[in-house]
């Protein structure tokens, strides 16, 4: 699942499979954003975010919902939802309209964990709805078509781990050694939401996985050979090409709009950071990754945070915007550490590494 995926690469990207098990837990706060893309995925699937709850048989009578809103209302979660529904009669092969109401209808929905650990959904606990003037409905039967039909089928909004874990591999295993991947696989069916928490601004949920902690290698990566760093720019080539249409394709407005050609110029500095990391032995002092990390950060890091604002699904990237780059280093390797993981050319070689052996065996 792709709302996992930051959470797992931090975590699991250098799992071994010497040292002892723990459960390791991590909290991740899930911006209500992303949580509305998964509502309209799942549910909002016609044409401009709509659909169609409830139709007669004539089609005479319909009731859609369409532009779902999702924010938090103190420990539950509240969608608030455009409404359009209409009861009518078939005569002479034309359907006669007899009642129309439009209107707001907002549902307060508890996030609950399955016995398993493994589902995370969103029971309704409350339904409220009004006309555009703030009127309450007062339609029996449009009342009674909510709760039974519209508050059950919002209810059905779902997080399912079990469907995610192929999809989380998938992802993380060409960045892991191969006599790692057994535990990865491991780790990720052991993957279970232990608790989870609405607020106002977030859903906070408590992941638990077991893990077996990778003793320190201190071993050097042994530089690039000429044909793994051909291999390497080849990958990076087709990195960078994805990524500079992402940039040119992102809906960002006003004074960001002009700061594409800075994502595109550190991008550019991104690559021949990572070659010479790859390619060269560093003293410890000159590392050219780290280096990358620390002289581009504090351009780079505005840049984000007003990006966060813009674009749907991008909050998560504020918080890391407001550490400093020698912090930000630090937190990293604090947490990956036990993992192995470094932010180096050393740790840059064991990784690009992994993934050119993995491709190559795809191939």
């Amino acid at each position: 699942m792709k709302l996992l995926r930051p959470f797992l690469f931090a975590t699991s990207l250098v799992l071994a499979t010497t040292g002892f098990a723990r459960e390791i837990n991590v909290s991740v706060p899930l911006n209500y954003r992303l949580i509305q893309n998964v509502l309209v995925n799942q549910l909002f699937t016609g044409q401009g975010q709509t659909a169609r709850l409830w139709q007669d048989g004539k089609q005479c009578s319909f009731l859609d919902l369409s532009d779902p809103k999702i924010g938090g209302d103190g420990e539950q979660v509240k969608i608030d939802n455009t409404v359009h529904a209409q009861f009518g009669a078939k005569m002479g092969g034309k359907c006669m309209t007899l009642v129309q109401w439009n209107g707001i209808l907002e549902t307060f929905q508890k996030p609950t964990l399955d016995n398993t650990g493994n589902v995370l959904s969103f029971p309704v606990t409350r339904i409220e709805a009004f006309d555009h003037n703030g009127q309450s409905l007062n339609i029996a039967q449009l009342k009674d078509l909510l709760h039974q039909v519209v508050a059950p089928r919002l209810a059905d909004l779902k997080i399912d781990l079990n469907a995610s874990r192929d999809d989380i591999v998938k992802t993380l295993l060409p960045y892991v050694p191969a006599e790692d991947s057994e535990q990865l696989y491991d780790s990720v069916n052991s993957l279970r939401f232990n608790s989870v928490k609405a607020d106002n601004n977030s859903i906070l949920i408590d992941l638990g996985f077991a893990s077996k902690l990778k003793k320190p290698d201190n071993q050097p990566a042994a530089v690039f050979s000429a044909g793994e760093l051909r291999q390497w720019q080849s990958i990076w080539q087709d990195w960078q090409a994805s990524l500079d249409k992402a940039i040119a394709q992102a809906p960002i407005q006003g004074e960001l709009a002009q700061s594409r050609n800075m994502l595109r110029d550190v991008l550019q500095k991104a690559g021949v950071a990572f070659e010479k990391g790859l390619a060269g032995e560093h003293g410890e002092g000159d590392d050219p990754v780290r280096a990358f990390l620390k002289d581009s950060w504090n351009e780079l890091a505005p840049l984000l945070r007003t990006v966060s604002q813009q674009l749907p699904g991008a909050e998560g990237l504020r918080y890391l915007t407001l550490i400093a780059a020698t912090d930000l280093m630090y937190e990293l390797e604090s947490i990956g550490s036990p993992f192995g993981l470094e932010i180096s050319a050393n740790g840059l070689r064991k990784i690009a590494r992994s993934y050119i052996n993995h491709q190559a065996g795809q191939s």
